[in-house]
C-alpha cells in the first residue's frame, strides 16, 4: 500500500476518534485558523462510520463543527515541572493534554480508538492496517493487549546528539480503546514549588526528561515500576535496551505519510522538526522494524543496506556533531553550579 492512500473499507464503526485540544487560539496555545474543522472533516472522509468525539475546553467556538459527542472539561491550567537556572518557572501543557485525552477516551464505547490532536488531521487510514501487520511479540515487556500505532514525529532516537530512551511522541495513537486508556489515564503532574530545590540545575545532571518521555514512562510504570529515567540523556545500555523492548513489543512507529496523518503548518516548512536535522534524529519506520525483527520475529526481512547507509550519513552530518555542543554546554552549566550561581 502506498503512503497516503486509504484502505478500501466503507465502514469503521468499531473505531472512535477522540479529537483533543483547543478548537481555536486558547490562552497561550495558538491554533492555525480553521484547523480543527479541517481535522473533523478529515475523520469523516477517511474513517466513515466511526464515532467522532471532540474533547475540548469551555468557551470554545463550536459553531459549524461536525462531531457526534462533545466533552467539555474544566481547564487544569499549565503546570510547572521545574524552575530554570534563572529561577523562572517552566510551564507546560502536560495536564491539559492528559485531561482532554483521558476524558475523551472515557466516552468511547467502541473496541478501537484514535487519539488525534485538534491541530492535526487525517490524510488516509493506513494506520488501521499497520496495527495488524506485526503479530509476533516476546514474553517480556509485552504490556498492552495489542500494538498501538504512533507517529515518529517527536519520537526521537537522538536528542542533543545522543541516543535517548523512551522518547515517544504524543501526537497520534491508534489501538484498542482499553490500551489507549491505559496510556492516558494518568495522574496530573504536581506543580514544582521551590525555585531552589526544584531548580533545573539542582535536579538534573544534563537536561530534564522530555514531556513525551514522561507520559510514556508514567503509563509503563503501571506494569513495571523499575522503568524510569532520571533525565533526558539517561542512556545506559540497559536503559536503551529496556526502551527498545517496550517499543518493539507494544507499538508500531511510522511516519505521517505511512500512517495517513497530516500536520498543521507550525510543524512543516522551516520548523525544526521538518528539517533534515530534525527528521533524521527521529525513529524511522524501518528502524522500528529492525527492533521488531531483533526481539519479536527473527524471520522478518532486514532493511536494505543502502537505506541504512543513507540514514547513517545524514546523522553523521546533522546529529552526531551536536554531541560536542552538548558536552560544552553541560560543562559550562556544571561550572556555574559549582560556583554557587543560578544561571
Amino acid at each position: 500500500m502506498k503512503p497516503g492512500t486509504s484502505m478500501r473499507m466503507s465502514d469503521f464503526s468499531d473505531i472512535s476518534v477522540v479529537v483533543q485540544g483547543p478548537v481555536q487560539s486558547f490562552q497561550d496555545r495558538e491554533q492555525e485558523s480553521g484547523i480543527t474543522q479541517k481535522c473533523l472533516e478529515s475523520v469523516r472522509q477517511h474513517l466513515p462510520g466511526s464515532t467522532l468525539i471532540l474533547s475540548t475546553w469551555p468557551g470554545q467556538e463550536l459553531a459549524g463543527l461536525d462531531y457526534d459527542r462533545l466533552v467539555i472539561s474544566e481547564d487544569p491550567g499549565s503546570n510547572v515541572r521545574f524552575f530554570g537556572r534563572d529561577g523562572a518557572p517552566h510551564r507546560f501543557n502536560n495536564n491539559r493534554q492528559i485531561v482532554s485525552t483521558r476524558e475523551g477516551l472515557r466516552e468511547v464505547t467502541t473496541k478501537y480508538a484514535v487519539k488525534l490532536r485538534s491541530d492535526n488531521y487525517l490524510t488516509g487510514n493506513n494506520f488501521v492496517a499497520l496495527q495488524r501487520e506485526y503479530p509476533k511479540r516476546t514474553s517480556t515487556h509485552c504490556f498492552l493487549k495489542e500494538r498501538v500505532v504512533v507517529s515518529n514525529v517527536f519520537t526521537r532516537q537522538y536528542a542533543k546528539g545522543f541516543r535517548v530512551p523512551f522518547h515517544l511522541s504524543d501526537f497520534f495513537y491508534f489501538g484498542l480503546t482499553e490500551d489507549l486508556r491505559t496510556l492516558w489515564d494518568l495522574d496530573l503532574f504536581e506543580d514544582a514549588q521551590d525555585p531552589i530545590h526544584d531548580n533545573e540545575g539542582a535536579l538534573y545532571k544534563s537536561y530534564p526528561p522530555d514531556c513525551t518521555q514522561m507520559f510514556w514512562i508514567k503509563a509503563l510504570q503501571k506494569f513495571d515500576t523499575s522503568i524510569h529515567v532520571n533525565e533526558l540523556l539517561d542512556r545506559s545500555a540497559s536503559r536503551l535496551e529496556q526502551s527498545d523492548l517496550c517499543f518493539a513489543n507494544n507499538l508500531v512507529i511510522a511516519s505521517p505519510a505511512d500512517l495517513g496523518l497530516g500536520l498543521c503548518q507550525k510543524f512543516l516548512g522551516t520548523a525544526r522538526i521538518s528539517r533534515t536535522k530534525g527528521q533524521c534524529a527521529q525513529w524511522q519506520h524501518w528502524e522500528w522494524q529492525e527492533i521488531y525483527r531483533r526481539y519479536c520475529d527473527p524471520d522478518f526481512p532486514k532493511a536494505p543496506a543502502s537505506v541504512k547507509a543513507n540514514l547513517f550519513l545524514k546523522r553523521l552530518v546533522h546529529v552526531h556533531p551536536v554531541k560536542l555542543e552538548t558536552i560544552v554546554k553541560l560543562y559550562k552549566n556544571r561550572r556555574s553550579s559549582e560556583s554557587g550561581g543560578i544561571k
